[in-house]
């Protein structure tokens, strides 16, 4: 039974069109964290003048924004010739420099953060030399500048990057299938802490905030928060750590508060275990229901000291032999890609943005798997997969080769800082416990299981060397270019596969998969074509044009992405695959409807089905091939469901006819639009004839000229502006400006029409923590039980216990709200009782309560309520041997005229039972064979005044009343059931 079932359901039906006084809770504290990507100075390579010199020249400095790459390249790496080794691409040092005015109180603890940067770095704060951080490129980390700033002044922060090959830093001093670019790439915080604060979560193995979820059930959940928290300070502290759990509506759903005091210098673990069990709603790529974790360090006073957010989902992912893969109890195939966090041009200087573009182009195909490769990604693009429902699995920062004692253990410690940053994250699935190609690593292993005992860990295997099972790890995770086969007592993941251009082979694997519950998901390889010092492009050596991959390197879709999307999507969709898709003979078309009529420049060449194959028997949807020699002309496909009689999609594409001009698309998914002065924006400029039909050829060279604040990536050095590209598509890459404007794209090319094509870009709100929520809904919300003074409690209800008569008090809301209840008969005085031995969710509750005496109407008055709409649930569960005798109950609200009570409600009830004295009865003796079947509902609003009354009345003067308790729950304007 759902306490607070009308509280985020019955909003759907029920008008909100009052404003009512909802209690809020700030989050925001007096600790602050901001971010600093905007106005840095950078140099390439050494510099005449030492780091420690408090002032630089500015000789040779350019202002730059972050992510910062090294150095733009050509989509060719600048036609570098160096090999897998990477021997000298962007193998240098390079400065970074930022000027900041810190505001703070005495005693505030400074901290610099970093998301990470390539890959060796060192800090100087106004020329003082602080420290180093050489675990590696992929993982965050921090230095503490309290002792080098002066607060309230202009102080000089000073970066050196070092990038150079270096044996003992992982994955470097070996060969990589990726480029270890350089530069500042990630986001950089500054972070200005009262003393008494949260740890970093990557400190150690104890230090931060986790959140797991010990149980998980269709029905409810645990919960358990563990945070670390230390003083810094010269004095012990007295101070409250104060836990929320948060809905998707931005409403407290669960609160748990401590006392604790802590010695100068000390830190101290609080664990705080609550749980869900009402309306839980459980994340899944379905449905991604995502609550907040809100951990709060409060001092005596109740100020808020240091406030960090977390993201919630409620799920359990099992390994099941035979069944595969179990979600939330149910199986589930993973099918999906390996993806690269770099992008042309930029290299993985990548903005936030960009990495939800990624995972949004991921979730539109259809997938629900991110193999994360080779090493750990960005924060946003986890929070992308955890807000899209996109499955993760990711691993430390490898590529066959192993190093010397240091090397591995700074892999290790790089294992562990993965794990401590993306723990909290619920689309993470497990993580990498080998080195990639080699297998399994015990003592990677053994960090994954005492870092994160609640996810598996996989060994990431081949078929040419190590274990050719899942060893010590959880999974078998294995590169399936060869046929892979399990043991028998092994689940195997496919992490890496090939397939084809024409995505054909691909369907046969993916079939094959989905084929065997064994065999749990599988991850193609890749996503997009990526960089790499492989060479395997004709034209771009330096380029992998990868055959299973769904887009190219800036992201243009491949005839794969719409066979995952026929494959994987149920939105009705067709689409006639481009010549990289299609045959001599043959027209590949691809679509998740029952049939295809295709019609050639209007005439129809009949309807087609999807032919079933060994090779694809377990598909939902293989490709269509039309037989037609298509030469030139339009075609058309139709997709019809319904046995052919309903129209759900249709798609065109034109062939030999001849270019006529340019038509420009921007491609802002992922994008809020605002002109942050670090995000990209991706445009292309299509090639088209003058019926707009796409000419899917090697482009001419486009050139490009933007009007509004903003800057084209890239110029003629490294071929991005003006640009030639394949597929009919020729990109451009856009960094926005930091004031609000209108960008306007034109694109030119000899003998096309121009085109051009605008968007608006507003400005950037108020900076704010990422990790910091800054209001918080806390409506009243009060649950009682009645019942005589020797009654069980209703857990998490307030217990109102009375001998007899009528009765008032004052009750305390969950929210700290005070309420004014009187409960009363009419002529008589009211019976409080006691009985027990009721089943049901809420048996404490029903099994007792307040009677009134026959004929007689019970009374129940509030007052101090806030202004607002309400649900109020009473709960009349009767003891009686003759269903007959319970007739529907009378409700009315005196002076409230918008006031509604359910119509018709009958009491549930119960044949009285003895309770034998092996049951423990004598007091009370007398229960009830069934258990409450629901509640009478009543809606209405409170204006000046705070007041309400409900009045409870049988039909006629036979039938007694009997209220076993209420909730009262306080609607909020606008809040709708989930997403």
């Amino acid at each position: 039974m759902s306490l607070r079932l009308l509280f985020l359901c019955l909003v759907c039906s029920f008008a909100l069109n009052v404003n009512g006084q909802i209690k809020t809770v700030e989050t925001t504290s007096v600790s602050s964290r901001e971010n600093i990507n905007i106005g840095w100075r950078y140099h390439k390579g050494e510099t005449a003048r030492p780091p420690s010199s408090k002032q630089w020249s500015a000789e040779d400095w350019q202002e730059v924004n972050l992510p910062h790459s090294y150095a733009l390249t050509s989509i060719n790496l600048d036609n570098s010739d160096d090999d897998k080794s990477q021997q000298t691409f962007h193998r240098d040092i390079s400065f970074y420099e930022r000027a900041l005015t810190i505001k703070g109180n005495q005693g505030s603890k400074v901290y610099l953060e970093f998301e990470g940067a390539h890959q060796k770095t060192r800090l100087w704060v106004n020329g003082q030399y602080v420290g180093e951080h050489a675990v590696g490129a992929y993982t965050p980390f921090h230095f503490d500048i309290s002792e080098f700033v002066t607060l309230g002044q202009t102080n000089t922060l000073t970066l050196e990057l070092d990038n150079r090959r270096n044996k003992q830093i992982p994955p470097d001093g070996h060969t990589t299938d990726y480029v270890l670019f350089g530069g500042l790439y990630r986001d950089v915080y500054l972070n200005v802490l009262d003393p008494l604060h949260f740890t970093f979560d990557w400190d150690s193995s104890t230090s931060g905030i986790f959140v797991t979820t010990p149980t998980v059930t269709k029905r409810d959940a645990t919960v358990t928060v563990r945070s670390e928290v230390v003083n810094t300070g010269d004095s012990p502290r007295k101070f409250f750590v104060q836990t929320y759990i948060v809905d998707h509506q931005a409403i407290i759903i669960q609160r748990k508060r401590t006392a604790h005091t802590l010695g100068s210098g000390a830190t101290h673990l609080v664990k705080h275990t609550s749980g869900i069990d009402q309306n839980l709603r459980l994340w899944s790529p379905d449905s991604p229901y995502l609550y907040k974790v809100i951990s709060q360090v409060l001092d005596e006073e109740g100020r808020v000291l240091h406030s960090k957010t977390n993201p919630l989902g409620i799920r359990k992912f099992e390994l099941v032999l035979d069944k595969g893969l179990v979600l939330n109890g149910e199986p589930i195939d993973i099918i999906g890609a390996n993806r690269h966090q770099h992008f042309p041009y930029i290299g993985d200087a990548v903005p936030n943005n960009l990495h939800r573009l990624d995972a949004l182009k991921f979730k539109r195909s259809g997938m629900n798997l991110v193999r994360l490769a080779h090493y750990p990604h960005d924060n946003a693009f986890l929070q992308a997969c955890d807000e899209l429902g996109l499955i993760v699995v990711e691993e430390p920062p490898t590529w066959i080769g192993m190093g010397d004692k240091l090397w591995m253990a700074r892999l290790e410690e790089a294992t562990r800082r993965m794990i401590r940053n993306h723990r909290n994250h619920p689309s993470v699935l497990g993580w990498g416990a080998g080195i990639n190609h080699r297998g399994t690593i015990k003592r990677l292993h053994y960090a994954v299981k005492e870092e994160d005992p609640t996810r598996i860990s996989m060994n990431n295997g081949t078929l040419w060397t190590g274990e050719q099972h899942s060893g010590i790890t959880d999974l078998y995770a294995v590169m399936d270019y060869r046929g892979a086969k399990r043991q028998s007592d092994d689940l195997l993941f496919a992490m890496e596969h090939s397939g084809s251009t024409d995505s054909l082979s691909l369907q046969e694997i993916v079939s094959r998969y989905k084929g065997d519950p064994n065999l749990i998901g599988l991850a193609s390889w890749s996503a997009h074509d990526s960089q790499s010092f492989i060479k395997r492009d004709e034209q771009y050596p330096n380029l992998s044009v990868w055959q299973a991959s769904s887009s190219d390197a800036f992201r243009l879709p491949k005839p794969n992405y719409y066979w995952y999307q026929s494959e994987l999507t149920s939105e009705p969709m067709v689409h006639i695959a481009d010549t990289r898709g299609q045959f001599d003979d043959q027209v590949q078309v691809f679509t998740n409807a029952a049939e295809v009529e295709l019609l050639h420049n209007d005439r129809s060449l009949g309807r087609y089905q999807a032919k079933r194959t060994e090779q694809n028997k377990y598909l939902n949807s293989p490709s269509i091939l039309i037989p037609f020699k298509w030469q030139s002309g339009t075609l058309t496909a139709i997709a019809y469901q319904n046995d052919g009689e309903l129209v759900v999609a249709k798609h065109q594409r034109a062939k030999g006819t001849q270019p006529a001009k340019l038509d420009v698309v921007f491609d802002t998914a992922g994008f809020d639009m605002t002109a942050d002065g670090s995000s990209i924006i991706l445009a292309y400029a299509k090639i088209t004839d003058n019926q707009g039909g796409l000419i899917d050829k090697d482009t001419p060279k486009v050139r490009f000229e933007l009007q509004g604040d903003g800057q084209i990536i890239g110029d003629e050095t490294i071929g991005a502006n003006p640009v030639a590209w394949r597929n009919g598509h020729a990109p451009i890459m856009i960094q926005v400006g930091s004031t609000a404007s209108v960008l306007t794209l034109s694109a030119y090319a000899d003998g096309l029409q121009t085109g051009s094509a605008s968007v608006a870009l507003n400005e950037v709100s108020q900076t704010h923590s990422k990790n910091d929520s800054s209001r918080v809904l806390d409506p009243l919300a009060l649950y009682v039980d009645f019942g005589n003074q020797e009654q069980h409690p209703q857990e998490n209800f307030y217990i109102w216990s009375h001998q007899s008569g009528d009765d008032s008090r004052v009750v305390t809301a969950a929210n700290g709200q005070k309420v004014t209840i009187a409960l009363s008969g009419s002529t008589e005085p009211l019976t409080w009782d006691n009985t027990w031995g009721v089943p049901g969710d809420l048996s404490f509750l029903i099994e007792d309560g307040v009677n009134n005496a026959k004929g007689q109407p019970i009374k129940l008055h509030f007052g101090q309520l806030p202004q607002g709409q309400y649900v109020l649930q009473t709960w009349h569960h009767m003891l009686s041997d003759d269903g007959d005798a319970i007739r529907p109950l009378n409700f009315s609200m005196p002076n409230n005229t918008d006031a509604q009570s359910v119509d018709g409600y009958r009491p549930t009830f119960g044949k009285r039972i003895a309770i034998t004295e092996a049951g423990g009865g004598e007091r009370g003796d007398g229960g009830s064979n069934k258990g409450a079947a629901g509640f009478a509902r009543h809606t209405f609003t409170v204006n000046e005044g705070g007041e309400a009354t409900l009045l409870m009345a049988a039909p006629d003067g036979n039938q007694q009343i009997r209220l076993n308790g209420f909730g009262l729950t306080q609607l909020v304007p606008g809040a709708t059931n989930g997403y």
